[in-house]
């Protein structure tokens, strides 16, 4: 599941160094996509080798999108999405199973959970179960879906990044239009705070 940022990149490369995958990535186009997130996405699977799944879903829109009066005090509010993960690991799952898929790698990390709820360990948990309960042509081994982030913070993923070669300058983790990172959204701070704390510089944010 590949959205074009730190973390989806960092399991990219974390499944291909599992030589016995063969890797391919799903990228969901839903209602007002930034478009450096989509060429992110883009140059990440192209520069990993791998096949790159569009689906797109313009009726799904985020909070900010659907109605200014579901912003809260949180910025993280403005990107909030009901059901989101349930319905991009329900697409992820009808695909992986005509295509004999045997794991679903979404980039969840410890930091994701303190807000977004459906990030959760417990709450995949409860989706594989009803994937595996669900699941017609898995011959008894159905898919999965991992989370090899989840017990991660932010700091230990830009660390993980940095051991497994992701191209850390292509990915795009700003809620902002613009050619730059913005500096200023929830994402763009918790993406400095992290390289600062290992003393290292962010080539998102390189004059």
């Amino acid at each position: 599941m590949l959205s074009g940022g730190l973390d989806s990149a960092t399991c990219l490369y974390w499944a291909r160094q599992r030589h016995h995958y063969e890797v391919s990535a799903i990228t969901f186009n839903y209602f007002g996509r930034l478009e450096k997130e989509k060429q992110a996405t883009t140059m990440l699977a192209r520069s990993a080798g791998i096949k790159l799944v569009e689906i797109d879903i313009p009726f799904l829109k985020e909070a900010s999108d659907f109605d200014a009066k579901f912003n809260g005090p949180d910025s993280r509010w403005t990107s909030y999405v009901p059901a989101r993960n349930m319905i991009f690991y329900s697409i992820a799952a009808h695909y992986a199973e005509y295509l004999g898929v045997r794991q679903i790698i979404g980039g969840h990390n410890s930091h994701d959970v303190s807000f977004f709820k459906d990030a959760s360990k417990g709450y995949i948990e409860k989706l594989n179960a009803l994937l595996r309960e669900g699941c017609l042509l898995c011959d008894g081994k159905a898919y999965e879906i991992a989370l090899p982030l989840a017990d991660l913070d932010r700091t230990g993923v830009v660390r993980l990044a940095r051991e497994l070669g992701v191209p850390i300058e292509m990915t795009w983790s700003c809620h902002g239009e613009g050619d730059r990172h913005c500096g200023q959204c929830y994402a763009c701070k918790q993406r400095r705070e992290a390289f600062a704390a290992l003393g290292i510089k962010d080539p998102a944010f390189a004059v």
